[in-house]
């Protein structure tokens, strides 16, 4: 795998692409079956939540209803793989204030994690979204996604997905931190799809991680209307730099079950 990583390193062209538009055969052909991350700029700018979701409005839609988020993260530098241990019901409104405040920090995030328990709550939302049809497949158990609420400073440690991802930038702006699956001998992959290395930016990682010198990683920026296709076994870390609302998709019109055969330990 490093080899072929090192034989990747030779190319000048092999970045992470932004393209505006991606026709469903480009993007089956070039990313999906390649396993190679897209940048789609602005494919969801047009939805209605982009430009109506502040805190004040999903307040509004969805009141106090109970909901199922992560708490008392920043102690915890394992947060991430007990996300169990972390979970809390809290009220929507109340939640939404406490991530809203300048000094909510990594403590409070609604995640994907939390999506199940969270359906009836969020439904009134989804009259705000459009949907992707040229990627996706309506016959899924969430069509509309599994939403991420979380403030500025809002950060999701390195590690890889068992599935093909379309993440949806919808409010507020993030920063992926991505390396491919060839690297893994070099990440540190110590239990699951989780790396011993919690963050790629550190300032002592290198001296803690000597094999992570020369790891290629790609720096990916998402804007509101933005959307990131994360490929299945892509090693990835995200933080956010607002206020954030993504949403990810895993319904594909195309298989993406490997987490069917992936070992449990």
């Amino acid at each position: 795998m490093r080899s072929l990583e090192q034989l990747r390193g030779l190319s000048s062209t092999l970045a992470i692409p932004r393209k505006d538009k991606v026709p469903t055969d480009e993007f089956r052909d070039l990313h999906y079956a390649a396993n190679w991350p897209v940048l789609m700029a602005g494919a969801v700018e047009r939805w209605p939540a982009v430009r109506r979701w502040t805190p004040d409005y999903l307040k509004a839609v969805v009141g106090n209803a109970p909901v199922q988020v992560q708490v008392d993260r920043t102690a915890d530098p394992d947060f991430e793989r007990r996300m169990a241990d972390h979970a809390a019901t809290l009220p929507f409104d109340a939640f939404i204030d406490r991530i809203s405040r300048p000094d909510a920090g990594n403590e409070a995030y609604m995640t994907a994690y939390n999506s199940a328990q969270n359906a009836q709550a969020l439904a009134p939302l989804h009259a705000d979204l459009d949907f992707l049809g040229a990627y996706l497949s309506r016959d899924a158990d969430r069509p509309h996604g599994m939403m991420w609420i979380g403030p500025r400073g809002a950060f999701t440690p390195l590690h890889h997905d068992l599935t093909n991802n379309l993440l949806l930038q919808l409010v507020g702006r993030k920063v992926v931190l991505m390396a491919p699956p060839g690297e893994t001998p070099r990440l540190y992959n110590d239990h699951h799809v989780y790396s011993r290395i919690r963050d790629l930016t550190a300032p002592d990682v290198l001296a803690r991680f000597p094999k992570l010198e020369g790891v290629r990683v790609h720096r990916v920026a998402l804007d509101p209307g933005d959307a990131l296709f994360i490929p299945l076994g892509w090693w990835h870390q995200v933080s956010a730099l607002d206020f954030s609302v993504t949403i990810t998709h895993t319904n594909f019109l195309w298989p993406n079950d490997a987490y069917a055969t992936y070992p449990r330990t």
